[in-house]
């Protein structure tokens, strides 16, 4: 909504404040929330709390806010909406033909303990202060125990103290409409599509009854403050589960630890939407504007290009979850899925095919196109072009050709036996394959590796523990993954990832080049070990003639003469 049709200097507005605020909620906004909302918008909540503590009910026009506060109309509102979405303030408006009454009810902080444990506010605290500091807001935060180790709690209960008066207290009395302090932020968490969700987790992997309001909660907002799919979730809570039982700590855990293996070692950090009134203005300015388009299309999110191609409007789901899909399912980059869509918009106004856009992001992936500017040179080729050809997609399920590749890669470059008859029918392994391990996210190679199925559970759980612990290059990790695979046969667990990874930390292994020639070397030597005997070299040793001839002995006394005399000639 457009700030000219929701607040003017004129609209009159009263402060209400529901629970007693004291120098604990001032100590908690100041070293809790300024971080992430910014100064502005508490200066207005102190504002507000200091008017309406001392005259509530009172009502001022918003010219007393931009002279107390010396800000503008405009400042005031994006304080206001940032109070409002951070849980502190809510609004409540009437209109009338000349003015806009508000009413603006003053919420005290979220407890300390309810603030570190919600995800999304510990999360971008963690991000805007760093580690140290926010270790020692939590330290000081953190009750202190009292010493009673060694000591009996004597304390009487109620009942040992006080005793009932029979009383009868009136009807009208007995009703209790009291307000309760909130427990949690404003944050709604059914936009999160927990249908695509709950269609891809089988009853096997994880029971339905384990996915709980608490549950669903904590999923939106983990899933929302990194950045995950619907689809990245399901890993999420493959590894979260633990002996049929999910937890919030757990699934928090678990989608850290998947953020850091799949998109980046840093921690997400809070920014604000781009209004769409922006981003539209923004969009009208695209085709004279090339270095700053680029610059968005690299920044935006898919969802705001799509607002700003629809002039603003609200975008279907349909449309929101066939781009989405181009990210999680087909491993397009969003700076190239922003292109794809401005492309679309320009080419087919009003008519989206699905095929077609899958078409044309199977053909970019192909050619490895990554970045907005490949991509938009790529457009113009497609512009240029009265009937372009494209090939057709790959959904993520068809991995049989990236499966035998794998195979053939095994056996080319360590000689395991399972990858011989892919190797047979392959060109180019090696150099394939490099380039296969720089592109793909680990996660994925796993279901490369099962031929397009969904890998295990304890296998995600393995590889993203030892991402999250030792951060490696994603080339590297994904070459290691693939060696350990082959080598257990399948099996793959943390132990002996780590095994592996320890020897090429001595090694100093630290490129795809280096971890192969490594793999080799190993594979050699133990080729080399095994062959010997203690009967020295196989090749000089005698043995009876009947067992490299065709004819067998007729009967179990030829049998035996032969390998008597055999055992004479041995011994002479």
């Amino acid at each position: 909504m457009k700030l000219n049709n929701e607040l003017h200097s004129v609209d009159r507005f009263t402060i209400h404040i529901p629970f007693p605020l004291s120098s604990y909620e001032r100590k908690l906004i100041t070293l809790l929330y300024q971080p992430l909302i910014g100064p502005e918008p508490i200066s207005l909540y102190f504002l507000l709390w200091a008017e309406g503590e001392d005259e509530e009910g009172r009502d001022y026009t918003h010219y007393h806010l931009m002279n107390g506060l010396d800000m503008s109309i405009g400042a005031i509102f994006n304080a206001r909406i940032a109070l409002e979405a951070i849980g502190l303030l809510r609004t409540y408006k009437k209109e009338t033909d000349d003015l806009h009454y508000f009413s603006y009810e003053i919420l005290p902080p979220l407890e300390a303990r309810r603030f570190f444990e919600d995800p999304l506010l510990s999360m971008f605290l963690f991000s805007k202060i760093g580690e140290n500091a926010y270790r020692r807001l939590l330290q000081r935060f953190t009750p202190k125990r009292v010493a009673i180790e060694g000591m009996t709690e004597i304390s009487r209960q109620f009942t040992d103290v006080y005793q009932p008066i029979q009383q009868h207290m009136p009807k009208n009395m007995m009703v209790h409409d009291i307000a309760e302090k909130p427990s949690k932020i404003p944050f709604y968490y059914q936009s999160f599509d927990f249908p695509l969700l709950m269609s891809g987790l089988s009853e096997n992997m994880i029971p339905h009854r384990l996915i709980t309001a608490e549950i669903k909660e904590t999923i939106a907002k983990v899933a929302f403050m990194y950045g995950l799919s619907a689809i990245d979730m399901k890993h999420v809570l493959m590894m979260a589960n633990s002996d049929d039982e999910l937890t919030t700590d757990a699934v928090r855990k678990s989608a850290s630890e998947y953020y850091k293996l799949t998109i980046s070692k840093t921690p997400p950090a809070i920014s604000k939407m781009l209004p769409p009134e922006q981003a539209h203005e923004q969009a009208k300015e695209w085709n004279s504007k090339q270095d700053e388009l680029v610059q968005y299309f690299e920044q935006a999110r898919p969802i705001d290009v799509l607002i700003a191609v629809n002039d603003g409007k609200q975008v279907f789901d349909h449309e929101l979850e066939m781009y989405e899909s181009l990210i999680t399912q087909y491993d397009i980059t969003p700076p190239v899925v922003n292109v794809l869509i401005h492309y679309i918009s320009l080419n087919n106004p009003g008519h989206i095919s699905k095929k077609y856009i899958q078409a044309i992001a199977a053909d970019w992936r192909k050619k490895g196109i990554e970045t907005a500017t490949q991509a938009m040179n790529e457009a113009r080729q497609f512009m240029d072009q009265k009937n372009p050809t494209v090939k057709k997609s790959t959904t993520i399920e068809d991995m049989h050709a990236e499966f035998e590749l794998l195979q053939a890669a095994a056996y080319v470059l360590y000689q395991f036996e399972p990858g011989k008859a892919s190797a047979a029918k392959l060109k180019n392994i090696e150099e394939t394959f490099k380039s296969l391990m720089k592109k793909i996210e680990p996660p994925v190679l796993l279901q490369m590796l099962a031929d397009g199925k969904e890998p295990f559970a304890h296998e995600l759980k393995a590889v993203t523990q030892f991402a999250s612990m030792y951060e490696w290059e994603r080339p590297l990790l994904n070459t290691l993954i693939h060696y350990a695979h082959f080598s257990s046969e399948g099996n793959l667990n943390l132990p002996f990832l780590e095994a592996i990874a320890s020897g090429w930390r001595k090694q100093s292994v630290q490129t795809i080049e280096t971890a192969i020639q490594y793999g080799q070397n190993y594979r050699k030597s133990r080729a080399q070990k095994y062959s010997r005997t203690t009967y020295g070299n196989p090749e000089k040793k005698e043995l009876p003639a009947w067992i490299n001839s065709s004819e067998k002995p007729k009967s179990q006394a030829a049998l035996e003469e032969l390998e008597r005399q055999y055992r004479m000639k041995k011994k002479s």
